[in-house]
């Protein structure tokens, strides 16, 4: 194996994984999901009760890349508020 293999073979590119909560305008739900799901790098969208509406997971390989996708979900009709959580470190079961 020359250098250049080894080296591509030993990258790691790290992603960051975020939770987008969102609030919306009562009765746009249905056609802002649409619109969420045509957005690169969306991985899940949950309705849920509580403080916000939707809760959006996104998975992106930098902070850039995140505050692109956050841009393009709060141009979307009927989002009022958006708040971002970045996980830091995520344990399973």
């Amino acid at each position: 194996m020359n250098l250049i293999a080894a080296l591509e073979s030993s990258l790691v590119i790290e992603m960051i994984s975020a939770y987008i909560l969102i609030n919306m305008e009562p009765g746009n739900s249905e056609k802002s999901i649409a619109e969420m799901r045509k957005i690169d790098n969306v991985v899940k969208i949950s309705v849920v009760a509580g403080e916000f509406d939707i809760v959006v997971r996104v998975q992106v390989n930098s902070l850039d890349k995140l505050l692109k996708v956050t841009d393009k979900i709060q141009m979307i009709k009927g989002i009022n508020k958006t708040t971002t959580q970045i996980i830091e470190k995520e344990i399973t079961s």
